[in-house]
């Protein structure tokens, strides 16, 4: 997968896992470090509403790191997944 933002990376990612591709550790590795400060937070309390593409760069790192949960729990597994579609319809374009 060839992206050149973070933004990028995270709504192409989430469209490989709501389609049912494979996502790893390795896949969450190999981001791109160009336009982090595009989903960075800012100082203080931020939310999901404000900043949807950094949570969905953590639910895209707790997707990496939780696949024995999800192959033990296929409705985690599904809970997870419209979590991260939800999140990729809020992050603006």
């Amino acid at each position: 997968m060839t992206t050149s933002t973070v933004k990028e990376w995270i709504i192409a990612s989430i469209n490989r896992i709501v389609s049912g591709e494979t996502f790893t550790r390795a896949d969450f590795d190999a981001q791109p470090l160009n336009g982090w400060e595009e989903i960075e937070p800012g100082s203080g309390i931020v939310s999901s509403n404000q900043q949807p593409a950094y949570f969905a760069w953590m639910a895209l790192r707790r997707w990496a790191d939780d696949g024995d949960i999800r192959v033990k729990d296929p409705e985690y597994a599904e809970m997870r997944k419209r979590e991260l579609q939800g999140f990729s319809n809020r992050i603006p374009t």
